[in-house]
């Protein structure tokens, strides 16, 4: 060893002077006396700083455990941690070495429900009061007993941070037993590829006098296996408030995974808002998509067209007789699945005349329809000229419709 060298806090050493500098603060006879805390306690100070002025040995710093693996390793590579390598600015760590149950809840994943946030309305704002109605896209309606639950849009400023808009519920429990819900399902056969997954449900839920055990959140799937578990009720609270259910393991069999909202006591107004269905076992944060991607996933299951008087409505057609014209409706969003098509009565529809007037429909249906288009064949008393170039347009203001559904 060689002599003692004077070290004070902030210097740099050698290692060798390593075991010198641990006897000084330690206060080891005839190497110091120990350095108190508060000469080191600051942000100029160090009690300890270490220089390996070896080019070709890197090492400045290894700790090992009793069992002589790595604790800590500090060199010109970063510091090691065992399993977690710091690098200046960075941090790398091993494949797989941070779990979903570890992830916080405001770590963004991907929301696999569409309309999570209760934004897009394309059936209007409701209320809706029927068993088996939509009310927000893909949010549908389950009434059980003599139980009444009417689901509007509510005004605009009401829905939860990160939304707009939410789902108000009005409910009066009669003989549901607690069975009344609006729910989500999620066909895995054609739609979604969720078999074999871990998944996790949260809501966000207001209710109205701050009243407790009004509704409850619920995560299932069917399959080998099927799981079905709920959330806690919801808790006295003036504000929002989260519901969560336990993770579920979908079976690799499952054709559907359903999540809902429960009503088990009558209320005049419950907040529904930001339903976020995550793969992984711990739930996260509700983020809102762009809206343009939200509607994008609304259109993949309905379509609605409007026209005003005299409006057209699709592509231009062609008659092929005096009484009968066809047209292309392309579709907006490729669909699910092959839709269903939807028209107001015929007489709400008008063929245009060569002269630019109005040629009354009969009757109007949809014929050849795939994923992504249709054809629709409007007929007429007579007056259409077999050859000629036509539009289809709206007869009457605003009750001429068309729409294209697709539920998988």
């Amino acid at each position: 060893m060689s002599p003692f060298v004077r070290v004070n806090p902030g210097d740099l050493i050698q290692a060798q002077n390593l075991n010198q500098v641990v006897g000084s603060l330690n206060g080891t006879s005839g190497q110091g006396v120990a350095i108190a805390q508060t000469s080191v306690n600051d942000a100029s100070n160090y009690a300890l700083s270490v220089q390996n002025l070896e080019a070709t040995n890197s090492r400045a710093l290894n700790v090992l455990k009793s069992d002589g693996t790595l604790l800590i390793r500090a060199d010109v590579n970063g510091v090691n941690l065992g399993n977690t390598t710091i690098t200046g600015p960075t941090l790398s760590l091993p494949a797989a070495s941070i779990t979903n149950a570890e992830l916080g809840p405001d770590v963004a994943r991907a929301n696999q429900l569409t309309n999570g946030g209760f934004e897009i309305w394309q059936r209007g704002n409701g209320p809706y009061t029927t068993q088996g109605a939509y009310c927000a896209d893909r949010w549908i309606l389950q009434i059980m007993g003599t139980d009444t639950l009417s689901v509007s849009r509510s005004g605009a400023g009401n829905g939860d941070v990160g939304s707009i808009w939410a789902a108000a519920a009005n409910f009066t429990l009669g003989s549901g037993a607690g069975q009344s819900a609006i729910y989500q399902q999620l066909k895995l056969t054609t739609d979604n590829a969720l078999q074999g997954k871990t998944l996790v449900f949260s809501l966000r839920v207001l209710v109205s006098g701050s009243a407790a055990n009004v509704t409850r959140i619920e995560l299932k799937s069917d399959g080998t296996g099927a799981q079905d578990v709920f959330s806690p009720f919801n808790i006295a609270s003036a504000g929002y408030q989260t519901l969560v259910t336990p993770a579920i393991n979908v079976p690799g069999n499952a054709t559907a995974v359903t999540v809902a909202v429960y009503f088990a006591a009558t209320n005049s107004t419950i907040l529904i808002d930001n339903a976020n269905l995550v793969v992984g076992s711990q739930p996260a944060n509700y983020v809102p998509l762009h809206p343009a991607d939200d509607l994008a996933r609304c259109l993949r299951y309905y379509e609605r067209i409007d026209a005003a008087n005299n409006q057209a409505m699709v592509s231009g057609g062609q008659a092929y007789s005096v009484s009968a014209m066809t047209m292309n409706w392309p579709l907006k969003v490729i669909k699910a699945v092959v839709p269903t098509l939807t028209f107001a009565a015929g007489n709400q529809f008008a063929a245009l005349s060569a002269a630019g007037g109005q040629i009354v429909g009969t009757s109007i249906a949809g014929a050849n329809t795939g994923s992504d288009r249709a054809s629709v064949t409007l007929n007429v008393a007579s007056g259409l000229v077999a050859g000629n170039a036509s539009n289809l347009i709206a007869a009457n203001p605003g009750t001429a419709y068309m729409i294209a559904e697709a539920n998988p």
